[in-house]
């Protein structure tokens, strides 16, 4: 858990789980300093007899031996659906028991191995097209990878989605706020008082050119293929040493949306 909370990938997703653990635990499991400091403005009474804390340690430790039996057993279809046993694929969020004691959970059933990213293009002569970047997605293959944690970018997040095969089946049917994205940049619905708080989704040097360039004519929206250009140890040195380095390498995987425009205050595909 610290470990994906470090890497900052849904990271208070972690916490939440973490919390709930901690409190499980046993007071004295817990370093002596950290107790201290917990227990110095409490007022702690005196001790119980030692035949009747010694009857207590007993009986705690027969109650603790008796769940870790009764949990490791119910675990094992846990561990075997955990490990692919017998050839079954992994089953996620699921029950193995009536009572429900112990269980699978996942965010994600799977996880791609590829990774592909919507990229966002405008122009304002369908000649030249200049790449519209998020805050933290991959865009610009030499920009560093950035780090956000416990939260995600909103916009980036969400465009992730669109990356799950097929592409444009998962745009037509889930990720249709694409279409509205693009009709805003393309100025569709800047009102009188000229507010546009989705700016604050962007990289600030798109916003920067938008509002330079605007209003913007045409954007298309494709899809590339990304890797990374070397293995990461080789492009951290190149970086730390002042180099000018690609950290990813990219192939055009299919155009998922063709030039469009704004016409009649409605998106219509360009004549480009």
């Amino acid at each position: 858990m610290v470990n994906i909370i470090l890497s900052g990938n849904f990271a208070f997703l972690n916490h939440v789980t973490i919390i709930p653990a901690l409190a499980c635990l046993d007071d004295n499991c817990y370093p002596y300093l950290l107790k201290k400091y917990v227990y110095r403005s409490r007022q702690i009474g005196p001790p119980c007899h030692p035949e009747i804390a010694k009857s207590s340690k007993i009986l705690r430790t027969f109650t603790d031996l008796c769940l870790l039996t009764l949990i490791g057993m119910l675990s094992m279809p846990v561990v075997a659906n955990l490990l692919q046993t017998g050839g079954t694929h992994q089953v996620m969020n699921a029950s193995f028991s009536s009572f429900k004691i112990v269980n699978t959970y996942g965010a994600f059933g799977s996880v791609g191995e590829s990774r592909y990213e919507p990229i966002i293009s405008v122009s304002n002569d369908g000649n030249s097209w200049v790449e519209v970047e998020l805050p933290c997605k991959p865009g610009n293959i030499k920009r560093r990878p950035c780090f956000c944690a416990p939260y995600h970018y909103r916009l980036d997040w969400n465009i992730w989605f669109i990356g799950f095969k097929p592409h444009q089946s998962m745009l037509q049917r889930r990720e249709r706020w694409m279409f509205e994205l693009i009709h805003k940049i393309l100025g569709g619905d800047t009102n009188a008082n000229d507010e546009r708080p989705w700016l604050t989704l962007l990289d600030p040097t798109s916003v920067e050119f938008l509002l330079q360039h605007g209003p913007i004519k045409y954007a298309k929206v494709d899809m590339y293929r990304y890797r990374m250009a070397d293995p990461l140890w080789i492009i951290a040195s190149k970086w730390m040493r002042g180099e000018v380095v690609a950290w990813w390498a990219r192939e055009l995987e299919e155009s998922l949306i063709r030039p469009v425009q704004v016409h009649s205050g409605n998106l219509a595909y360009a004549n480009i």
